[in-house]
């Protein structure tokens, strides 16, 4: 069998080509095609020494904040980059790894910061009536009266709430002292009326006596 091979429009073709499968594009020298190899050394180039030593002062630093030690951090990260071990991070995994350990570390300082507006509201409502009110306000504030289910910002409100009750409570308490001024005031601006009706008071009680 011979096979014909003159003619620009003729192809040859061995077994395993699939004409309906394959579509040629014609080029000509107006047109550029660029093909982006990656390049599988610079994928595989292991983690340098300054990213190792960051990453490790974060997870120093969220064991710290936190409950968690480190090598239970240290497995989170790697779980979340696709590895086994820290060996096997490569450049290209680290911003991953560094972005992961940063929010954790905000979550650990939020979570501090809410404990200790938490202590503060409990100490400030000791007794009875006035955490009534507090969890009441809450309650119709934020949907709920358990303040550990309540975020930093929602805490803030309802200390800031708390201290306005505190400083409106203890105002009457100032009352007295606001009316002696006020009589103060008076004496001092009809000294001689008062003079008179002092001695009237003395003269009629040496009468009475």
């Amino acid at each position: 069998m011979s096979v014909n091979s003159t003619g620009e429009q003729n192809r040859i073709a061995g077994q395993d080509f699939h004409e309906n499968s394959v579509q040629i594009d014609h080029f000509d020298g107006r047109h550029t095609v660029n093909i982006a190899i990656p390049s599988e050394k610079e994928e595989k180039r292991p983690l340098v020494k300054a990213q190792r030593k960051e990453l490790n002062a974060l997870v120093a630093a969220i064991a710290e904040a936190g409950n968690d030690e480190a090598f239970i951090i240290w497995q989170k990260v790697h779980a979340e980059v696709g590895v086994t071990c820290i060996d096997d991070m490569t450049v290209n995994q680290y911003r991953t790894a560094l972005s992961f350990l940063q929010a954790m570390l905000d979550r650990c300082k939020e979570k501090d910061a809410s404990k200790a507006l938490v202590s503060l509201l409990l100490r400030n409502s000791e007794d009875t009536d006035t955490r009534q009110k507090l969890i009441r306000y809450c309650h119709i504030n934020f949907g709920t009266g358990r303040l550990n289910d309540l975020t930093r910002n929602q805490l803030q409100l309802a200390l800031s709430w708390l201290d306005q009750q505190s400083q409106e409570t203890s105002q009457p308490s100032h009352a007295p002292t606001s009316e002696w001024s006020s009589i103060t005031e008076l004496l001092r601006a009809h000294p001689k009326e008062f003079s008179f009706i002092f001695a009237m008071g003395l003269i009629a009680g040496a009468f009475i006596f």
